[in-house]
């Protein structure tokens, strides 16, 4: 996707010839590269920084981008632990800056049409989300790090989390077992490959979110579905959804009745719609729709999960 009115004037990687082969893909080679971080951000001017950081591996780019007013996207999840996070998030509020986290799954066409009814009050009370994120591979080094990358519910299916948040609210609460069944014949493999969780949000509603490293290596699959009082929404994939519209009539009441139903597809990258909504918040002095401020309570919930998996306690989100 090429923004509108939106040019790459700067890369940076510690492998700077990553850099350079980036720049000539994507930017025409019309992009100044470098392998310094300080130096590209302190003799550059840009209006917005892409972060796309592992989660361990920030050491305070984003606070020194945000104190010099650059309007930033963050790769999620935004850290490894609450004090980098919370350090982040604060620097970007002091600074005013706008800011956008990479949880893309709230920016596919059913995400936003459901948000939209909650908005409105058609779907009425949340009751259930029940999401399962399955993989198998083994993907980068740093991924299989716990201190770099902080396991599978941490760093990836997170985003599940993250979209129970922007469909019910704040967390009260949450429940968790993790472990590494098949993985640990990998040497360097030291993080989880299965966990399942219970969480309770403060409206009542109820999340049960599973996922596994250990399904299908050809077929992968993130699916998850929202139940509300009135509505039923079966995401198949994160971009497609079937809409029951039942007006929380139960089916002895139905008759000949029928369930309205529609189902929904996006028709273009959620990450574009990510990017998009990112330019028009920054110009239009708007909060995106995931904020900074998600991408630290998202955060701080699956630190949690993992934090009672290690206790075998359930843990209280404040």
């Amino acid at each position: 996707m090429k923004l509108s009115d939106v040019q790459i004037v700067a890369l940076c990687n510690r492998n700077i010839g990553k850099a350079q082969a980036f720049n000539e893909k994507l930017a025409g080679g019309k992009a100044v590269c470098y392998a310094d971080f300080d130096q590209m951000i302190r003799t550059e001017a840009m209006d917005l920084l892409y972060v796309c950081l592992p989660p361990g591996g920030h050491t305070g780019q984003t606070e020194l981008a945000a104190a010099r007013g650059v309007h930033l996207m963050l790769e999620k999840p935004i850290a490894l632990n609450d004090e980098r996070a919370t350090s982040i998030a604060t620097a970007v509020r002091n600074a005013g800056v706008v800011c956008q986290i990479g949880h893309h799954m709230r920016h596919t066409a059913p995400a936003i049409h459901l948000r939209r009814l909650i908005d409105e009050g058609s779907t009425g009370r949340p009751v259930l989300f029940q999401g399962r994120f399955f993989t198998n591979a083994l993907f980068p080094t740093w991924w299989r790090d716990p201190n770099m990358g902080g396991g599978q519910m941490i760093e990836q299916s997170i985003h599940l989390y993250d979209l129970a948040r922007y469909f019910f609210g704040d967390a009260a609460s949450i429940a968790s077992l993790q472990d590494n069944r098949v993985h640990d014949r990998f040497a360097d493999y030291k993080v989880d490959d299965v966990s399942a969780s219970t969480v309770l949000f403060r409206n009542g509603a109820i999340a049960n979110i599973c996922a596994s490293n250990c399904a299908d290596p050809q077929a992968g699959s993130v699916t998850f579905t929202v139940l509300f009082e009135k509505v039923m929404a079966e995401f198949t994939k994160p971009d497609e959804a079937t809409f029951s519209y039942h007006g929380g009539t139960p089916a002895e009441q139905w008759g000949d009745g029928k369930v309205e139903r529609e189902t929904i597809r996006s028709d273009r990258p959620s990450f574009d719609e990510l990017s998009e909504d990112l330019v028009r918040a920054i110009r239009e002095k708007r909060p995106t729709r995931s904020s900074v401020e998600d991408g630290l309570k998202s955060l701080q919930l699956v630190l949690a999960g993992a934090r009672s998996s290690r206790d075998g306690a359930v843990i209280k989100i404040p």
